[in-house]
């Protein structure tokens, strides 16, 4: 089984608003209705956060539970990475639940076997607004005009 990292979602929030953050803003060519991802990368830790821009009315489906129009499901709205490790973000609660014997690096994540995650990660819509939030340092990471 693949090892993966692991961390609360208390822990994410204050690595997101204390980590100096390198921000980028792309296009992705690959398709055809203006999707751009920010690139955040701090150290080891690696965020990418997907969104349209100029929507077709096709996709005009925000609603009152979603901040943003939802992405198309073949593109995933929120990637976490530190080095080549995916980072799972889970609750407070569950993560003491299930990691409270681990030991913890200094940012509180776990490093530990994919299976051991028995509960269900953070919703991806969730983290990416908390990464416009926290991590932008200022700066509109919905904007695709934006030269960084």
């Amino acid at each position: 089984m693949e090892k993966v990292f692991c961390i609360s979602y208390s822990d994410f929030g204050y690595l997101l608003s204390e980590q100096d953050w390198k921000v980028e803003i792309k296009k992705l060519d690959d398709y055809d209705y203006g999707v751009f991802e920010d690139i955040l990368s701090s150290g080891q830790f690696l965020i990418k956060r997907r969104f349209l821009s100029n929507l077709p009315d096709i996709f005009d489906d925000c609603s009152e539970t979603k901040s943003e129009p939802v992405l198309p499901e073949d593109i995933k709205r929120f990637i976490f990475q530190r080095g080549d490790r995916e980072v799972y973000v889970i609750s407070s609660t569950d993560f003491e639940q299930l990691f409270s014997l681990d030991s913890r690096d200094e940012y509180g994540c776990v490093f530990v076997e994919q299976n051991r995650i028995t509960c269900k990660c953070a919703d991806p819509e969730d983290l990416a607004e908390d990464v416009v939030i926290l991590a932008s340092g200022g700066i509109d990471l919905n904007n695709p005009d934006l030269n960084l």
